[in-house]
């Protein structure tokens, strides 16, 4: 699996950190598949889910349209 690098784009959407150098986000793909729970580390490199933190993840940054803060809520505003 893949550990890409989030684009500059999106980082400053990250907010502060939520345990020790770790960020949980949502992130939506250019085919419109959304990815809930993903774990960045370093503020910068996806590293995986909630439940395999260093696992990696199925797609490449280029592939990341959209990026927000780990959300309680199904859809996307």
């Amino acid at each position: 699996m893949k550990k890409p690098e989030i684009p500059e784009l999106f980082r400053s959407r990250l907010g502060s950190e939520m345990k020790m150098d770790v960020h949980w986000v949502d992130v939506k793909l250019k085919s419109g598949v959304v990815h809930r729970g993903l774990v960045v580390r370093g503020a910068r490199y996806l590293a995986g889910t909630q439940q395999d933190p260093d696992g990696g993840v199925p797609f490449c940054a280029d592939d990341i349209v959209d990026l927000r803060r780990r959300s309680i809520w199904p859809c996307w505003w």
